[in-house]
């Protein structure tokens, strides 16, 4: 098991857990851990989760008024599953999801198609800051005027031809070099001790919740 594969199967456990499971104090061990270990960054972490929460609380308010405790259970299961996954995949990019869809024999088409597109969105971010930082050097301000509008057009017009063009490429790139529709990865990151701590903590409470469920 490498590294990438066992921090998604904590994520895993621990989403299933805390969101089929009755509300335990026991959730907060794993949660404890994963963010002892990322203390230096809990700032930004939070700043995360918070963004994340505008969204949440829209829908806890509208469960709010027809059920005030399942609306504070959603609540809180929801920040626990986030702040979890925030913070065990903070350093994390998406190629380490995709190492790890690997590990789990996904099959490899579909292993590739992730890849692919994690490059492909990489492309695009990169073209989009590229755009932006162009605009803010030529003292572009956003409003609501139509030359906003369609300034904005013509950036996202520009980058979706880009795009084609770059997946065009990448498959005739990847064709010349005889790809087979597999990617392969080098050796993976050795696992850490907290990772292993974490996996037995979530996979005790696992046990427990199932004990008691059938005792």
């Amino acid at each position: 098991m490498n590294k990438e594969l066992i921090s998604l199967v904590n994520a895993f456990l621990f989403s299933i857990l805390v969101a089929f499971s009755p509300l335990s104090f026991l959730f907060l061990i794993p949660l404890s851990i994963i963010l002892f270990v990322q203390k230096e960054h809990l700032l930004k972490i939070f700043r995360k989760l918070v963004f994340l929460n505008f969204f949440i609380v829209v829908l806890v308010l509208f469960v709010f008024f027809q059920d005030k405790t399942e609306a504070l259970e959603l609540f809180f299961r929801t920040n626990m599953i986030l702040l979890f996954n925030i913070s065990i995949f903070y350093k994390s990019k998406g190629y380490d999801i995709v190492r790890a869809l690997d590990a789990l024999k996904v099959p490899s088409k579909l292993v590739s198609v992730f890849y692919f597109t994690l490059t492909l969105i990489d492309y695009l971010m990169l073209d989009f800051k590229k755009a932006k930082d162009s605009l803010k050097a030529r003292g572009f301000n956003a409003n609501t005027s139509m030359f906003t509008y369609q300034t904005y057009g013509n950036v996202f017009a520009m980058i979706f031809i880009k795009a084609l063009k770059k997946s065009e490429d990448m498959k005739y790139s990847m064709n010349a070099r005889g790809f087979e529709n597999r990617i392969y990865f080098l050796n993976s990151y050795k696992i850490d001790l907290h990772e292993k701590i974490l996996l037995g903590v979530i996979v005790l409470i696992l046990l427990k919740v199932v004990y008691e469920l059938f005792s």
